[in-house]
């Protein structure tokens, strides 16, 4: 097993971030690792904007369902996907970007960002940085779009806070078997085995006194919490996004 590997496998997301500062270095590296990370067509339909400032990072931590360590953290980079340069290229040659009219431009657009999402995870963890994933970004889409001065046809996806960890190596938090996860040809229909899988193994990695203490927060989320990102399809249809 190769070193990148043997880091990709013990990934933990980091919610306590001491106070010390990154430099420009680091974040420039995390940068050019990201912009290079496989795109549709190499359209490269996705912008980040990195945040360090401290009163525009409290900001969107509020705005982010008052999330304390994206305040903590270093820098919260917020990756959005961006049609903007798609469309000025379109506009060179006389044509629209019809795919705005589409769904098809949100499945690829976040596709894209979450691929250059992961590639700055790994770039950051590599240079021993804490990270972790900010959906909350899109509670309020379209405060945070007028905070960060998005253009039209830019949308915040995710942001990720990076740091430096104040807390202890954890070991990485259970996952779902691997059967479940790998198919191999066809997919096999285990799903029910696996859901249980994961109550188990979450039960004994947290000691939850539960029955049900993986399944049971998932299904609450997708129930009903979830409602709480509900500004999302109107901030996108501000922004340009005109799917049917």
């Amino acid at each position: 097993m190769n070193d990148i590997i043997q880091q990709l496998q013990q990934h933990r997301s980091v919610r306590a971030f001491s106070d010390k500062k990154l430099t420009d270095e680091q974040l420039d590296s995390i940068m050019e690792a990201a912009i290079q990370a496989p795109n549709w067509i190499n359209g490269q339909q996705v912008s980040v904007v990195v945040v360090t400032d401290s009163e525009r990072k409290r900001k969107l931590a509020t705005l982010s369902g008052n999330q304390k360590h994206v305040d903590d953290a270093a820098a919260l980079l917020v990756f959005c996907m961006d049609y903007s340069r798609n469309k000025q290229a379109a506009a060179m040659h006389n044509k629209e970007i019809a795919v705005m009219e589409d769904i098809e431009a949100v499945i690829v657009g976040s596709t894209d960002v979450g691929i250059a999402l992961g590639t700055a995870v790994a770039a950051a963890e590599s240079m021993g940085l804490g990270t972790v994933p900010i959906g909350g970004v899109r509670r309020r889409p379209a405060e945070v779009t007028e905070l960060l001065e998005l253009p039209a046809l830019a949308f915040p996806i995710s942001g990720l806070a990076v740091g430096y960890s104040a807390e202890p190596a954890s070991t990485p938090r259970p996952r779902i078997p691997m059967d479940a996860f790998y198919h191999k040809e066809t997919y096999k229909q285990n799903q029910q085995e696996a859901v249980d899988e994961m109550d188990k193994k979450q039960q004994e990695a947290t000691g939850v006194v539960s029955e049900y203490p993986w399944s049971e927060r998932i299904a609450a989320f997708y129930a009903d919490y979830y409602k709480e990102y509900r500004h999302v399809a109107e901030a996108l249809k501000q922004q340009g996004y005109n799917y049917k």
